[in-house]
């Protein structure tokens, strides 16, 4: 007998698939494709939050291999693992379990490896995860290629030239410290034992993130099949799974496109929790996130939006912690004021 379908937003047709075939290159683009792309991409966007790509040309066994190297640098004794401690200045770096927070009232379970700079000074040396920089360095280039393709794509949905987001996003991974796009590794380790039932047995209760919104201008999100995220839609208050299909590339929006778009595209909450049934919390998940921010010192253009369409999203309330109160603000700033938040 098959198993039970999870019940999830994918699993209810809840979920816009874009598909990327024929779309060219960042640099050659096919134009119909990119526009057609830029309205299915804001439609999604404006009324769900989120969108998976299909066909988009990374291929799985590149994700697969950065996921082993992140399990061999976690299998690091400590005193290695330090030498590659987040810089937070560049945010650059590993990360502890408990070291980024977002809900305070249980212990967070995740590692994960920031890569904002593809020198190969800043990468696990290969005597200690060999082919680290060999695996990271092309999917970090096939992530911003996306990313630069999609900012194009945006901007034909938006009326506005094709090179206007591009310009304003010119520093994505170029190392020189303009722009704190980041490519991160997560691994998930498997949940103690003692995690156990809804109030934890008594013990410490676990999470492996908590509830949270992305920074930037969106996130592109690589996962394996493990499961566990979770989102709240717009104008809802009640958690939903996400879902995994294969090979597919999440798409949501940060929160600094949903302010500059006056929140047409909403920034969602989302999280990962522990799965249920002792096979599924002994498992790890994996996964890989782009984050697309503008450069420090982008000043965004006025957006000429059209009107979102029908039938319009529930009205969006904006997160306490924005800044930008419909002004332009340096990006860099609200970057590190979420930072500061975040990190203990």
């Amino acid at each position: 007998m098959a198993a039970p379908q999870e019940e999830s937003l994918l699993a209810r047709c809840e979920i816009p698939i874009i598909d990327l075939a024929h779309i060219g290159t960042d640099i050659c683009p096919m134009k119909s494709v990119v526009r057609r792309i830029g309205q299915q991409l804001y439609a999604a966007l404006s009324g769900k939050g989120l969108a998976l790509l299909v066909n988009h040309g990374i291929a799985e066994e590149k994700l697969k291999a950065v996921y082993a190297d992140l399990d061999n640098f976690c299998a690091l004794p400590e005193a290695c693992q330090a030498q590659y401690l987040r810089n937070a200045d560049s945010n650059h770096g590993y990360v502890k379990p408990g070291t980024e927070q977002f809900d305070t009232t249980k212990k967070e379970l995740r590692h994960l490896f920031n890569i904002t700079t593809l020198s190969a000074a800043a990468m696990p040396a290969d005597e200690e995860v060999p082919e680290f920089t060999k695996h990271a360095v092309p999917l970090a280039h096939d992530l911003t290629n996306l990313s630069r393709m999609l900012l194009q794509a945006l901007a034909y949905a938006f009326g506005l030239p094709p090179a206007t987001l591009l310009n304003c996003h010119s520093g994505m991974l170029k190392s020189d410290g303009t722009n704190k796009s980041t490519m991160r590794l997560l691994y998930y380790p498997p949940v103690p034992p003692e995690d156990e039932g809804p109030c934890c047995g008594g013990g410490t209760p676990y999470t492996r993130c908590g509830a949270h919104a992305d920074y930037g201008t969106f996130t592109l999100l690589a996962q394996d099949s493990e499961g566990g995220l979770e989102v709240k839609l717009n104008g809802s208050e009640k958690w939903q799974s996400v879902g995994h299909l294969p090979g597919a590339i999440l798409v949501q929006t940060g929160e600094l496109l949903a302010n500059w778009t006056t929140d047409i595209l909403p920034a969602l909450m989302h999280r990962v929790v522990v799965p249920s049934g002792a096979y599924a919390r002994a498992r790890a998940r994996h996964c890989v996130a782009f984050f697309c921010h503008p450069d420090n010192d982008a000043k965004l253009p006025t957006l000429p939006l059209r009107a979102a369409p029908a039938p319009p999203p529930p009205v969006f309330t904006p997160h306490t912690h924005l800044t930008l109160h419909h002004r332009l603000l340096n990006a860099a700033h609200h970057l590190q004021k979420r930072f500061r938040e975040t990190y203990a």
